[in-house]
C-alpha cells in the first residue's frame, strides 16, 4: 500500500492507536471506489462493512475449505459482504448465529426456518430482521460448539491480526461466545474481505485483537500459520462502562457468572 499523507507520523515511532487509525484510513481510501453502497449509510463506508464487486465470489471458495464442511452451528456477522455466505449456510439447513447488531442481541435460523424462496432475503441485514429469531445465551450454548466463525473486518494482515470498525464489535461477539464454550482456540475464524483490505505490514495487536486462522478475498486464500492464541472470554476490566451498559448479552454473560 502506498504512503500517504495520513503515515506523516514515522511507522517506527507509531502508537498502538495511531497505527491503527493510518491503516483503517488508507484502507477505507483504497475500498471508496469499489465499495457498493448501503441504503442505511449511502456511501458511507466508515460506518459499514461494504459489498463489492467480487464479493459474489467468496462463498464459492469458502465451501471449498475444510472447515465449511459438517452439520453444526456457524456464527456469521452481519457485514454486508457475507450476504452471498449467509444465504448458503441457509439454503444448506446450517443452524445459523449472527447478530444484526450486538446491542440488539443473538439471532438465530434454524434448519428449515426459512420459506423455500425466501433464502437471498434472509441472507440480508433486513431480511435477518424479518425472518430469523431471537436466541438467547442458554440457546446458543444448546446448540453445542460451532463448526467455524465467518466475519467481515476493515484491515487484515498476513498474521491474521484483523481490525474492525473500531467499535470492538466482533471481539465482544467472539468473547461471549467463547466464554458460554460454542467457541474455542480449535473454531476456525474466517475473515472474508476485498484484497485491498489484506495489509502488507506487521500490525500490532491488543489483548482482546481475535487472531484469525483464514483470510479469503476474491482472488485468493490464505491460511495463516502463526502461534498467537485467541481471547477466550470477556476482559471485564478493559471493557468499557457504556459497552456494559449498551449491551444485553454482556451483561446476560455477567449475570451467568462467566
Amino acid at each position: 500500500m502506498t504512503e500517504t499523507a495520513l503515515s506523516a507520523t514515522p511507522r517506527s515511532v507509531e502508537s498502538h492507536a495511531e497505527q491503527r487509525r493510518r491503516v483503517r484510513d488508507e484502507v477505507i481510501a483504497a475500498l471508496r471506489p469499489l465499495a457498493l453502497p448501503d441504503t442505511r449509510f449511502v456511501d458511507q463506508i466508515e460506518h459499514f462493512i461494504p459489498a463489492y464487486p467480487g464479493s459474489e465470489l467468496l462463498v464459492d471458495t469458502l465451501t471449498d475449505l475444510p472447515f465449511w464442511s459438517g452439520d453444526g452451528t456457524v456464527y456469521a456477522t452481519p457485514d454486508n459482504n457475507l450476504e452471498g455466505v449467509r444465504t448458503a449456510l441457509i439454503l444448506e439447513g446450517r443452524d445459523l448465529i449472527q447478530t444484526i447488531a450486538v446491542r440488539l442481541g443473538f439471532r438465530h435460523f434454524a434448519p428449515g426456518s426459512v420459506t423455500a424462496g425466501f433464502e437471498r432475503l434472509a441472507g440480508t441485514l433486513d431480511g435477518a430482521d424479518l425472518l430469523s429469531s431471537p436466541i438467547d445465551l442458554d440457546g446458543i450454548r444448546a446448540l453445542g460448539p460451532l463448526d467455524f466463525v465467518v466475519s467481515g473486518c476493515r484491515a487484515v494482515n498476513v498474521d491474521g491480526v484483523r481490525f474492525g470498525k473500531g467499535h470492538g464489535y466482533f471481539d465482544i461477539e467472539w468473547g461471549i461466545l467463547s466464554a458460554l464454550g460454542v467457541a474455542s482456540q480449535d473454531t476456525p475464524i474466517v475473515v472474508a474481505c476485498h484484497d485491498v483490505q489484506v495489509v502488507d505490514e506487521e500490525l500490532s495487536a491488543s489483548a482482546n485483537d481475535t487472531i484469525v486462522d483464514w483470510i479469503v478475498t476474491p482472488t485468493r486464500v490464505i491460511e495463516v500459520k502463526n502461534d498467537r492464541t485467541k481471547p477466550i472470554g470477556i476482559d471485564w476490566d478493559r471493557l468499557r462502562a457504556d459497552q456494559f451498559a449498551s449491551m444485553p448479552p454482556v451483561r446476560a454473560l455477567k449475570a451467568m457468572g462467566l
